[in-house]
């Protein structure tokens, strides 16, 4: 279970490069390893992402790194304070 979300958690990264442009969506699937219909899932988790960090003024970055970091917290809440542990 853990291995997938770890997949998910990169599909989310890779299909942002996707997004911006940087590498193609296909790079992104390769990537993360994840089959088509749950890559779709993840980029478009990117794409909202995206969407957000585009709309800011400002730092991009720190706004990208925001978004990220809220979706990595919805993937890993299900360990707790154990996560580090």
């Amino acid at each position: 279970m853990a291995k997938e979300k770890v997949k998910h958690m990169a599909g989310v990264f890779a299909a942002a490069f996707a997004h911006a442009g940087h590498i193609t969506k296909d790079e992104a699937k390769e990537i993360s390893g994840l089959a088509d219909h749950d890559f779709e899932k993840v980029y478009a988790k990117a794409s909202n992402i995206a969407d957000k960090v585009m709309q800011h003024e400002g730092n991009k970055m720190d706004k990208f790194l925001k978004h990220f970091a809220e979706e990595i917290d919805e993937y890993v809440a299900h360990f707790g304070d154990k996560f580090f542990m």
